[in-house]
């Protein structure tokens, strides 16, 4: 941890926004997940059980702090169910959101600038 002029440059874990809470249906299959990745265009949903590639979900999005959650839909771009549970390669699938509102995605736009003590590394897997 750097520190500078006596204030630390990392964000206490207990100062970080909790994970969103992810639930996601595909087909007739249900999973759920978590993200602290994520932005207007999509984001990375962590789960041990992730949904194929080119695999249309609808998702409800469970921020906390908010009472209802954001529905949105979404395609996965990118999945990991048998790789290495990794930094680089973590286990879930990376959904890009499809026919998002604009009203929507200004607010997960919002939303995100809160997450961002967690990087942008991954944008990649949903971007």
């Amino acid at each position: 941890m750097m520190v500078e002029n006596g204030v630390s440059n990392d964000k206490r874990e207990e100062d970080r926004p909790k994970p969103c809470q992810v639930s996601f249906v595909h087909e007739s299959r249900k999973g759920t997940g978590r993200a602290v990745h994520f932005n207007e265009l999509g984001m990375l949903v962590l789960c041990r059980d992730p949904a194929p590639l080119q695999t249309r979900l609808r998702m409800s999005l469970h921020f906390p702090g908010l009472k209802n959650p954001i529905d949105v839909e979404g395609e996965v771009v990118w999945s990991n169910q048998y790789g290495p549970d990794d930094p680089t390669t973590p286990r879930g699938m990376g959904v890009k959101f499809t026919d998002l509102d604009p009203a929507t995605a200004r607010l997960l736009a919002d939303f995100s600038a809160r997450y961002k003590v967690y990087g942008t590394q991954y944008e990649l897997f949903y971007s």
